[in-house]
């Protein structure tokens, strides 16, 4: 069974790749994807072995909830709701740890009678006790959950350091004395629930923009009635109402077929993607790929209750399967969630060895644990994503992956389809030779006979220059159709090589070619100018097309992409198969269903304006409106991304690797150490706000479709 489910209480990307590994280790259980974005995790598994109720188990005992549907807008409400508790709380931390500061700066820089700075000392514990014990409860929480998943992150480390700091304070309190550092443990709870709230804010844009990119998807039918066919939003496709489902096209209703026989591809909703086929009175389900020809479907579910929206749509399938990749930042956290509590528990160890007191070793261990905290690096990634995606919305991009993002910036390989990517995808039939004996009306009704009811631009094409459908449906193959013509003979529609540079097409009748069709399709204005510009950035250009060797390569010429480097006659499979073998980071851009392996295979995916829903659920990266040259624009602010994010490293880390000598050797108190780190998520803040676009970049993206320079500058 597959099933896409919801999982609440997540707090990071750390949090779904542990979840992620105790799922994948139940018997039963053979693969395993965890979205921490959009708070999905999509399971395959033997329902002999194991039942849901096992997997909510597991899934309760690592510390979170699961949600038997995913929906992304009731995701987006839990998420709201989560994100009004974190604001509180923050409220309280920033009010009550203000305070608690303010009276530990009285005890810093004043000489007071023993006595009254004792009192001021617990008054600031005082403050402090509801930052800890209420504000910061759930980083306690997370703490001890990710110990139990074996996947500590920076939870665990400020609640060693604050939790430490407390405890050190109160015994300090216990022992008379009013050497204290509430404050500091205020200071490193206020910072991660500062990040914790930034992190929610993009999750919850994630699942916003999850719900408007599958609003956007093909979600239009074909209904049949008595007065002819209509295409109409799915939302209007009512139980009995018959919907045409052509060759090629993703089906859009759930129901019993009633019309034609075809295969359909399933993979979206069992993760098979072997063809199963299906005749007249078998069920078909939304989301499953039409491959052959022509059905007609009557729905027996209303939109909102097909089996695909109980999954939570193919687009959040599609991100859940792909699980939780770590980013530059995430693994960085990880190395220090180790080492970081193992330096300061050497240092508690040898301090003493040394000479220091027992008190000064805890001291000097929890500044270590302050000093050496990177809070800032819980917000130095997803302010800079947030930011990115804001810049991209403006100028047609829709960003759907962070992680595959980075790949954009400094791409090795880019891959491009041929129709609909580089050229208009809307191919015109130019010639046709009619072979002896036979003329042009009847090659052009026979042809449109077997390409009738497939949804390609070369099917389209025909039938258009013929004025009308022929028949019930042709069935779509590999690289041509096939139907039979009233008498039963059979029609054949395939490629074939030309040197006219032309797309042809032999037209066979019973095997005998009694035509050939001749079509042409012109590059888009700013795919000369992409290419040549990605070129110059040392990106090593493809074309990988399924069309014949003749028009493909007339295409590369007028681009100039070398004949070495164009791969004709390509199926589905054979473009993925490319995108694993050369260089890498790899990038393709596709439009079609006979895209989506090559996009999800490659490093990033990038689908184009207009694109196959297929090809957008897939993409990483969404060219919403506008031409190729779209690219540009995004390569540019990838590397403006990229280049701010390891800013933001630097800034996050820079001090620590400063302050922890000073730590160690006693010179620093946990207070410093906390303002210090203070100071470097400021930084990290302040510096998000200077990513942006360079004005040449803006300029020229500005006009819809037009290409983009990519500069080699930093964010400005």
């Amino acid at each position: 069974m597959r099933r896409l489910f919801g999982v609440s209480g997540m707090a990071c990307g750390g949090c779904a790749r542990g979840l992620e590994r105790q799922i994948r280790r139940l018997e039963g259980v053979s693969a395993v994807g965890v979205h921490h974005l959009t708070a999905s995790m999509l399971v395959d598994w033997n329902a002999e072995r194991i039942s849901v109720d096992d997997i909510a188990a597991a899934v309760s005992r690592a510390g979170y909830r699961l949600i038997d549907r995913h929906r992304p807008e009731e995701l987006s409400a839990i998420l709201t709701a989560d994100i009004s508790r974190l604001s509180l709380r923050l409220a309280v931390a920033v009010m009550s740890g203000m305070w608690s500061m303010a009276l530990a700066v009285v005890l810093y820089v004043s000489v007071l009678d023993p006595d009254v700075a004792w009192w001021i000392a617990l008054g600031s514990g005082l403050l402090a006790l509801p930052v800890v014990a209420w504000a910061g409860a759930g980083i306690f929480w997370m703490a001890l959950r990710s110990i139990r998943l074996r996947a500590p992150g920076m939870d665990l480390l400020i609640a060693l350091g604050a939790g430490g700091a407390f405890l050190l304070s109160i015994a300090s309190l216990v022992s008379g004395s009013s050497h204290v550092w509430f404050d500091t443990a205020t200071m490193l709870i206020t910072l991660l629930l500062v990040g914790r709230l930034l992190d929610s804010t993009t999750r919850r844009g994630a699942l916003d923009a999850l719900k408007a990119l599958e609003d956007a998807a093909a979600e239009t039918a074909v209904r049949r009635t008595a007065s002819g066919d209509a295409v109409v939003p799915c939302a209007q496709i009512g139980i009995g109402d018959l919907v045409v489902i052509d060759a090629g096209m993703t089906v859009c209703a759930d129901g019993i077929v009633r019309e034609g026989a075809t295969l359909v591809d399933r993979a979206v909703l069992t993760g098979e993607s072997r063809a199963i086929p299906v005749g007249i009175g078998q069920r078909v389900e939304a989301g499953s790929v039409n491959l052959q020809r022509r059905i007609v479907v009557a729905a027996d579910r209303s939109f909102g209750d097909r089996d695909l929206d109980r999954m939570g749509g193919a687009i959040a399938i599609e991100l859940a399967g792909r699980g939780a990749a770590a980013s530059r930042a995430d693994r960085l956290a990880a190395a220090l969630s180790w080492a970081i509590p193992a330096l300061a528990l050497l240092t508690a160890v040898l301090s003493p060895l040394f000479g220091a007191a027992l008190q000064d070793a805890a001291l000097r261990a929890l500044t270590v644990l302050a000093a050496a905290c990177p809070c800032a690096l819980s917000i130095a990634a997803p302010l800079a994503q947030a930011r990115a995606a804001s810049i991209a919305s403006a100028f047609g991009l829709r960003l759907r992956d962070p992680t595959a993002f980075e790949a954009l910036a400094r791409p090795a390989t880019a891959i491009f389809d041929k129709t609909g990517t580089l050229t208009h995808g809307r191919p015109i039939v130019v010639d046709v030779a009619p072979a002896s004996g036979w003329c042009e009306a009847d090659v052009l009704r026979i042809a449109a006979r077997a390409e009738t009811g497939i949804n390609h631009p070369l099917a389209r094409a025909i039938v258009d220059r013929h004025g009308r459908e022929e028949g019930a449906g042709g069935t779509r193959l590999e690289r041509g159709a096939e139907a039979q013509d009233h008498a039963g003979h059979r029609i054949a529609v395939h490629g074939i090589e030309r040197d006219n540079g032309l797309t042809s097409l032999a037209v066979t009748l019973d095997g005998f070619r009694i035509g050939t069709l001749g079509l042409a399709d012109a590059p888009t204005s700013d795919a000369r100018e992409t290419l040549s510009r990605l070129r110059a950035l040392g990106v090593e250009i493809w074309i990988a097309s399924g069309d014949a060797g003749g028009p493909t390569l007339r295409i590369a010429d007028a681009l100039g992409v070398p004949h070495d480097r164009v791969r004709h006659g390509c199926t589905p499979a054979g473009k993925a198969e490319l995108v694993k073998a050369l260089t890498s980071p790899v990038l393709f851009l596709g439009d079609g269903v006979n895209d989506a392996p090559a996009l999800a295979a490659a490093d990033c995916g990038i689908s184009v304006a207009g694109a196959h829903s297929a090809a957008a659920q897939t993409a990483d990266v969404v060219i919403v409106r506008g031409g190729i040259g779209r690219l540009l624009t995004g390569m540019n602010l990838a590397r403006s991304t990229t280049s701010v994010t390891r800013q933001n490293l630097g800034l996050a880390l820079v001090y620590n690797l400063a302050a922890i000598p000073f730590a160690i050797f006693g010179v620093l108190s946990p207070s410093l150490a906390a303002l210090a780190m203070l100071a470097s998520s400021l930084s990290v803040g302040l510096n998000s706000l200077r990513l942006t676009l360079p004005p040449a970049t803006a300029h020229s993206s500005a006009a819809e479709g037009s290409p983009a320079k990519v500069s080699d500058a930093p964010a400005s």
